[in-house]
């Protein structure tokens, strides 16, 4: 193989030519070419906005429907907590009031709830140091 030197050796001419007094008549033909009623852009985004409103819409939704049922569970605990703090605490209802107030469901409910043995009132009593404000009362 020769060596091949880019200096020495003819310059090789490109095949491709362009016709005479293309350029200048280029821009003219150009401009003849380019229709002269324009058509108005209609954006991909204004086209299908209601589409993308709604999935919107339905995502919003989604995601806030597991945070209201959470806060509305959490309200419901506070209040009835609340509720029971005050009952507790706050009002001069006398033992005999509330158990006037009490059906005999309610009642029952309770006699079943506090089915207790001797022994284990007793031992409930013996570590407790205020019996004696349970005598009083």
């Amino acid at each position: 193989m020769e060596p091949f030197n880019l200096e020495n050796n003819p310059k090789i001419k490109s095949g491709f030519t362009t016709p005479e007094g293309y350029f200048e008549q280029f821009s003219e033909k150009l401009l003849l070419a380019i229709p002269k009623e324009e058509k108005p852009v209609i954006s991909i985004f204004a086209r299908k906005k209601k589409w993308f409103m709604a999935v919107a819409a339905i995502l919003i939704l989604g995601i806030m429907i597991p945070f209201l049922n959470k806060n509305s569970s959490e309200s419901q605990s506070l209040d009835s907590a609340s509720l029971e703090n005050y009952l507790a605490y706050q009002t001069t209802i006398s033992p005999e009031e509330l158990v006037s107030l009490l059906d005999e469901k309610d009642i029952e409910a309770i006699e079943t709830d506090l089915n207790l043995d001797d022994a284990t009132v007793e031992s409930a009593l013996s570590g407790n140091n205020y019996l004696e404000n349970y005598i009083t009362e």
